[in-house]
């Protein structure tokens, strides 16, 4: 049995983000009415069904409400993934939801996480994992998505293409693929999580539709698209380690020194590891085990952005992927 959506109401946290801005549009559409927790309303613009209320102020405005939030949808995430906002945002900031929920009576909590926390080697993904655990141990009832790549996460090199540069490829371009899902895809797997009666209390591995792209076939792709000379350059993953061992002196004095050195982290990780399931049985990435789900697919997204000549102010913190 599925609940009635043009009466429901959720909580949206990460309204502003990539994956937040669409999953509140897919849920407009659906007639579903929606209560957005935020810092800083002056830029936000009046939205019917939608409820700017401020953080600070956010457990009083619940609990005037006649009919209440069934259920949190958690779109929260580091930026950047420094260490201390790592912590701060995708473990406590959640946390604070999560108690904020139990105190108002939500019921439900959907949390988008990440493929990556299959292999916890970043302070980030550690502190997903440690929210989730959190969640799967609380008193909600709750949906964890751990998506695969994000198509913007795919586009930081569109406009290096675009006039003309080289691609910038890890290793032979190989070492890594994806299943990249859309932002509306993913929104539309969401849904039927909501109008559930009752939560599966489960981790849903989500990836879009197939075959997996490598970052080689990325750069072909978009050159194809662009209509320019395939020019490629090759670089060694190992260049981060040694720049982050080369780091361990003098981070030990600065804390920017430390984010920097999990920021390289960070690109050492994406450049040698694939976002599709990992399969412990055999130790490697199964793209056969990965789910797919959605009609989008890449090639249409790079064709929408050359075509309308966007480039998305998320793009950049992805110059290099």
């Amino acid at each position: 049995m599925n609940v009635d959506l043009e009466n429901t109401k959720v909580l949206l946290l990460g309204y502003t983000g990539y994956v937040g801005t669409t999953l509140a549009k897919v849920l407009l559409e659906k007639k579903v009415q929606i209560i957005c927790p935020i810092r800083n309303k002056k830029n936000l613009e009046k939205k019917k069904n939608i409820v700017f209320v401020d953080i600070s102020q956010i457990e009083s405005f619940i609990e005037t409400l006649i009919v209440k939030p069934t259920t949190i949808i958690s779109c929260i995430a580091s930026r950047k993934g420094g260490i201390s906002d790592s912590w701060n945002v995708e473990y406590y900031l959640n946390k604070f939801f999560l108690d904020l929920s139990k105190r108002v009576g939500i019921k439900r909590f959907i949390l988008i996480s990440a493929i990556c926390v299959q292999k916890p080697n970043l302070e980030f993904q550690k502190a997903k994992l440690a929210f989730e655990h959190l969640l799967q141990n609380s008193s909600l009832e709750y949906e964890i998505i751990r998506p695969t790549a994000f198509f913007k996460s795919l586009s930081g090199q569109i406009d290096r293409v675009k006039k003309g540069k080289s691609f910038l490829i890890f290793g032979n371009g190989e070492l890594t693929s994806c299943k990249p899902i859309s932002a509306r895809d993913l929104s539309e797997f969401i849904i039927p999580l909501v109008t559930r009666s009752q939560s599966e209390n489960k981790i849903h591995i989500i990836g879009g539709p197939g075959p997996p792209i490598s970052p080689k076939r990325q750069a072909e792709l978009l050159f194809e698209l662009c209509k320019k000379e395939k020019k490629i350059t090759h670089i060694s993953p190992k260049l981060f380690l040694v720049i982050t061992y080369a780091l361990i002196p003098l981070s030990n004095f600065s804390i920017k020194i430390r984010d920097l050195r999990e920021f390289l982290k960070i690109a050492y990780y994406y450049a040698t590891e694939s976002m599709l399931f990992w399969d412990e049985k055999i130790g490697s990435y199964s793209s056969n085990k990965t789910p797919e789900y959605g009609n989008e697919s890449l090639e249409e997204y790079y064709k929408k952005i050359l075509k309308n000549d966007v480039v998305y102010k998320e793009l950049k913190d992805q110059k290099l992927f």
